[in-house]
């Protein structure tokens, strides 16, 4: 029998999320997570801090660590109670802009009732081709979110997923798997093929994916709340204490 989902699993999850494509450098503090060959990305480059005693002497070393890589300091969510109402002062006192995101995390509560359409199939990637690169950036990322993949692809527990109508690339997302819980992210639809039932037959698919390969606790990282009603078709809930954001220090 499956254990109770627990909340802070999924905020260990997290913790090890970035391991799988940057280098990291554990802390008394929490973790900073660098990748010198991805500079511009803010998901290569964070840090997390997990105790909040000393905040003031932990932001002074992440904002070191940082500008000694020639790389702007970001701090990410622990995703603790009350986190972001105790840093804040402390962020705003050593020049960091906190930015709230329109991210959110939905965990799998409920069965899918997604009626997948049909013509489409799917199949698992495991290079970084020309075709997703060019979704990529018609999304408007940048060159680091191609690198990210890049790296992030040869992790043999994340699972790249594609979508193809007769042999053209439509849609991708992935499922990065842990022990005991699986997290959905990374999903792309080409603008042309938005609004035909692509997106859901995806998601659907990764849904019973997830179940063929373990007995996990599935959760989805949404980058756009736009689509929460197709989250929740997939059986998805949101969870509002989480609240995501990051801090930055351009200065």
């Amino acid at each position: 029998m499956k254990p109770p989902f627990i909340l802070k699993r999924l905020v260990d999850t997290e913790v090890n999320y970035a391991r799988r494509f940057t280098n990291v450098t554990q802390k008394p503090y929490g973790f900073i997570y660098w990748n010198e060959a991805n500079k511009d990305s803010y998901l290569c480059n964070h840090a997390i801090i997990t105790d909040h005693l000393g905040v003031e002497s932990s932001l002074k070393d992440i904002s070191f660590f940082y500008k000694s890589k020639n790389i702007t300091p970001c701090l990410f969510p622990s995703l603790q109670e009350k986190e972001l109402e105790i840093l804040t002062p402390h962020l705003k006192n050593h020049g960091f802009e906190i930015e709230m995101l329109d991210h959110a995390y939905y965990v799998k509560e409920n069965e899918s009732s997604i009626t997948p359409v049909s013509g489409i199939f799917f199949s698992r990637l495991v290079q970084i081709k020309d075709d997703i690169k060019e979704l990529i950036l018609a999304e408007k990322y940048g060159d680091w979110a191609i690198k990210y993949l890049e790296r992030h692809v040869k992790n043999p527990g994340y699972h790249l997923i594609g979508g193809f109508v007769n042999t053209d690339l439509v849609t991708i997302a992935s499922l990065s798997i842990f022990e005991g819980y699986s997290r959905i992210d990374d999903v792309f639809t080409f603008s042309y093929y938005r609004g035909k039932g692509y997106s859901s037959a995806l998601l659907h698919y990764l849904v019973n994916y997830s179940k063929e390969h373990n007995d996990n606790h599935l959760y989805l990282y949404a980058h756009y709340t736009k689509a929460e009603k197709l989250y929740e078709k997939a059986g998805f809930v949101r969870q509002p204490n989480l609240k995501c954001w990051r801090a930055l220090k351009k200065a």
